[in-house]
């Protein structure tokens, strides 16, 4: 039996195929994925999905080599598959607030020890996108959507155990480096000017970084307001982001052995 042209047509435009292709190169790429896990959004009471979250470890040896403790980098995953255009207005990063975010992480990362500035979000562009529009209306922009499905996973999920690490490891000395990404099929229809200099806009290049502040509220009833910074990934570019990550972890499990 033939499929209909139609069908092709669906599973060529979907953004679930996307969706499929980016797990597919994260697990073919020594992560461990869950797809489309739900969780509560506090602020509405409603169940929502992020489609990935995306685990990798790397043990922390001791001097003689002995294995003590894991570090374990965590993904929450957005993907977008871009048909229409975007514009990011760019400008400086605030790097008192990255060194902050690095080091309320964990992982041994020190605001006094020089190692902890060769975490990506602090070693990459000094540049960061801090608005966007594109011809969709803001509830329905999607890059607006996706900035609140990796932030609303990653403040409901962050605390919950991590499910790469055989059962039988000891979780008290692990060091989880939670991370909100959004993966992009295409740079190709988005574009980057200045903020505060009038600039004509650029096609976007590089892999960039989203700086948010974000209110939100905790499962106990509490307020919160948190700096955060979400990598903005082609997915042809999703080596240089999985080898930036791994570093991290890497870096992680150098301080936390020298402590």
């Amino acid at each position: 039996m033939s499929v209909p042209s139609e069908i092709a047509q669906i599973i060529a435009t979907s953004g679930n195929s996307f969706h499929a292709r980016v797990a597919r190169w994260l697990a073919d790429n020594g992560w461990t994925i869950r797809v489309s896990p739900y969780f509560m959004d506090q602020s509405q009471n409603k169940a929502r999905e992020i489609d990935l979250v995306a685990e990798r470890f790397l043990e922390i040896r001791d001097a003689f080599g002995g294995w003590s403790g894991d570090v374990v980098i965590r993904l929450f995953v957005e993907c977008k598959f871009v048909p229409g255009h975007s514009v990011f207005w760019f400008t400086d990063k605030d790097m008192d607030a990255a060194m902050r975010l690095v080091v309320k992480q964990g992982g041994g990362f020190r605001q006094d020890n020089s190692y902890t500035k060769n975490h990506h979000y602090l070693s990459k562009s000094p540049k960061v996108a801090k608005v966007f529009a594109s011809s969709k209306s803001q509830e329905q922009d999607p890059f607006y959507k996706a900035l609140n499905q990796v932030l609303n996973a990653q403040v409901s999920l962050r605390k919950q155990a991590v499910f790469v690490l055989p059962e039988s490891r000891p979780r008290k000395q692990v060091a989880i480096l939670n991370c909100p990404v959004i993966v992009c099929s295409s740079f190709a229809n988005m574009f980057a000017t200045d903020f505060l200099v009038d600039s004509p806009p650029t096609v976007m290049g590089e892999n960039f970084q989203l700086e948010v502040q974000y209110a939100y509220t905790e499962a106990d009833g509490t307020s919160r307001n948190e700096h955060f910074l979400i990598d903005v990934v082609e997915f042809d570019q999703l080596p240089s982001l999985s080898d930036l990550m791994t570093a991290d972890a890497e870096l992680a499990c150098f301080m936390l052995q020298r402590n």
